[in-house]
């Protein structure tokens, strides 16, 4: 998933033994310095700082040989050693001032000493700050700031049943916060200066009784002996997007790959190939609650920095295939010319949370967040802040449906011997989505009452815009659907061969009533009744609500895909008001949603209407709620 330690390690060793500048004259220390480099290469790292300390005996300005011994300690995770031998060359007593005080400020900086790092990058001569230096000033400047001002933070680590001995990190939740998953690097003990021979597997953890189960791995189809991880689930939990590396299925090192929940059974992964995958690296997705977008990372061609983040819309048939667009570049202010990864983008469908280490900081990747406009422009960056961001690593940041708790890895919070651990914390309100609700249900087949699998669309019912699609579960017919503010929505259950089902949410409605809905699709038979529950008129009108648009243009889009079925409009109302304004009420009401489809381009011959005023009630008239359910549009299937 990731270049390991050793790998950079070595990049730099390579640098610096074929450096030709080295500051020093004597060949007996130039000799034991590059023999010192050749151990470390190897990973002896004893007999590097041997010979490095045989070099320093030499000659003791020998700073080359100081600046290396300083790399072994990092290596090793002795960062106090680290600094304190750079500590002792930091003077212009010794050769190259300049590059020894940004050594020493940037370990400073890494390991948390923001006014040190701050006071040993002021020393350096304002003749010789170039703008990398200039920008490592900065950044202490915003550190010390942060730090300053703590914000309310209180961890939770998820202890020893979801975070095992290794490295723990990429949580996610579905929106119900039944499941949990995670990634873990198998094999990767505490103190391991390297990754090589581990590997990386996706694990899960359910919640039962309210307590989370021992996380286990979630074996084939998903996991191999390769590396796979990044997982994320769709928040309804139906999907599960990956990172797999080194598959003969791969366009690239890592590729992005999907699978999608029968029952209790994952499908074969699906590599989507290109647009979204290519020869270069993508990971950790990220799949929008609205289902129509996949947010990534990859340091592909046409970004700005080494690792950015991208974004392509999504389509999905009523199989729960995908189909992706052309990636987009997120671009500015999210992205900068460092490193950004692990989005999040949350079910309010404009608050993005994600990792990065281009922004100014705390150090190692820290966790940021950015709004998107309405012009679907992106709100500028704000760190979430210390200390929940640290000197070091916090990724794989998402956030709980409601807002109000998020999920993390870090392996700078506390010293739990375990290095990247999982925890849970409350998030205070400035960093909070806006909130958002959802519902469950389950589609069945209207004769058989077996679950199937449709597509379910949740709809703004006054822009017509799609905040949510899915498929239900191909075994049981649950499905779960996210809502991402108090307005007015609809909802729209469909497969082919059967009549859609169609319900709404009032704003303010609340969503817990309605856990359950029972969506029950019948098959296309004459006869059988099309409830059309989003179409509305004011009291006493016939005249359609702009939020009748979204019900009758997918009425015009199955009429469309059926071309021989023949419909019959009925009207009902409730049985306030006489029989006889009743009746020319609902054929006024069954009239104007037949005149809409004509000028949408449906046949007039495959089309009639009648008003059946209140003589055939669906619910009783004597409360609110039943009147409303009295008063509605249906379509008859008079042919097919």
């Amino acid at each position: 998933m990731k270049k390991t330690l050793l790998f950079s390690i070595f990049i730099f060793v390579v640098q610096m033994a074929f450096c030709q500048n080295l500051n020093t004259i004597s060949k007996a220390a130039e000799k034991d310095y590059y023999l010192g480099v050749s151990q470390f290469r190897l990973g002896n790292n004893k007999e590097a700082l041997d010979a490095f300390r045989d070099a320093i005996k030499r000659d003791k300005n020998f700073v080359d040989a100081y600046w290396v011994m300083a790399e072994v300690y990092k290596s090793q995770k002795d960062e106090t050693a680290r600094i304190n031998t750079l500590k002792r060359i930091a003077s212009t007593s010794f050769p190259s001032t300049t590059q020894t005080l940004t050594r020493l400020g940037i370990a400073q900086y890494e390991n948390g000493f923001y006014e040190d790092s701050y006071e040993s990058f002021t020393k350096i001569p304002a003749a010789e700050r170039t703008a990398r230096i200039q920008n490592w000033i900065d950044r202490c400047e915003v550190a010390v700031s942060l730090f300053k001002k703590p914000i309310p933070f209180e961890p939770h680590n998820l202890g020893p049943k979801l975070n095992t001995i290794y490295d723990d990190y990429w949580p996610s939740v579905t929106a119900d916060e039944q499941t949990l998953s995670m990634t873990v690097l198998v094999g990767k003990m505490a103190n391991s200066s390297t990754t090589i021979g581990f590997h990386e597997e996706i694990f899960h953890s359910k919640k039962v009784n309210g307590e989370w189960t021992v996380s286990k791995n979630i074996g084939a189809p998903m996991n191999t002996p390769g590396n796979e991880g990044a997982q994320t689930f769709s928040f309804d939990g139906r999907y599960m997007f990956f990172v797999a590396c080194d598959r003969r299925t791969g366009l690239g090192g890592c590729d992005i790959y999907y699978s999608i929940k029968n029952g209790e059974t994952w499908s074969a992964p699906v590599n989507p190939g290109e647009p979204l995958n290519t020869k270069y690296w993508e990971t950790s997705p990220c799949f929008s609650a609205s289902g129509d977008e996949l947010y990534f990372s990859s340091n592909r061609p046409g970004g700005k920095g080494k690792k950015d983040i991208w974004v392509c819309k999504v389509k999905m048939d009523e199989n729960g295939v995908l189909s992706f667009s052309n990636p987009v570049n997120v671009g500015e202010p999210i992205n900068t010319i460092e490193d950004e990864f692990s989005p999040f983008f949350h079910a309010d469908n404009k608050t993005l949370y994600f990792s990065s280490t281009g922004h100014p900081g705390l150090g190692g990747y820290d966790v940021f967040m950015s709004r998107r406009l309405p012009n679907h422009t992106w709100s500028p960056v704000k760190n979430l802040g210390y200390p929940l961001n640290t000197h070091r690593d916090e990724i794989g940041f998402v956030v709980n449906v409601a807002g109000d708790k998020a999920y993390f890895s870090s392996d700078g919070i506390l010293n739990n011997g375990r290095q990247k651990d999982i925890y849970e914390v409350e998030l205070y309100t400035a960093i909070r989505p806006d909130p958002v609700k959802y519902f469950k249900g389950q589609v069945t087949d209207y004769d058989s009452q077996n679950g199937i699998q449709a597509k379910v669309e949740v709809f703004d019912l006054n822009s017509n815009k799609t905040v949510y699609q899915s498929v239900s579960d191909s075994k049981n017919g649950d499905f779960l659907a996210c809502l991402p503010a108090d307005k007015e929505y609809g909802f729209n259950v469909s497969k082919k061969g059967y009549l859609f089902y169609s319900g709404h949410f009032d704003e303010g409605d609340s969503v817990h009533i309605k856990v359950n809905q029972e969506v029950e699709l019948p098959k296309i038979e004459t006869g059988r009744k099309l409830v059309l529950r989003n179409i509305f008129f004011d009291f006493d009108s016939y005249h359609l609500k702009k939020e009748s648009r979204a019900e009758l243009d997918r009425l015009c889009d199955f009429l469309r895909q059926y071309p021989r079925v023949k419909i019959q409009l009925g009207g009902h109302t409730d049985n306030k008001g006489s029989d006889e304004y009743n009746l020319t009420l609902s054929r006024h009401r069954a009239k104007a949603v037949l005149d809409y489809l004509v000028k949408k381009g449906i046949p007039i011959s495959r089309l009639s209407c009648e008003g059946f005023g209140a003589t055939k009630p669906m619910a009783t008239n004597e409360t609110d709620e039943g009147r409303a359910l009295n008063r509605r549009t249906e379509a008859i299937i008079m042919e097919k």
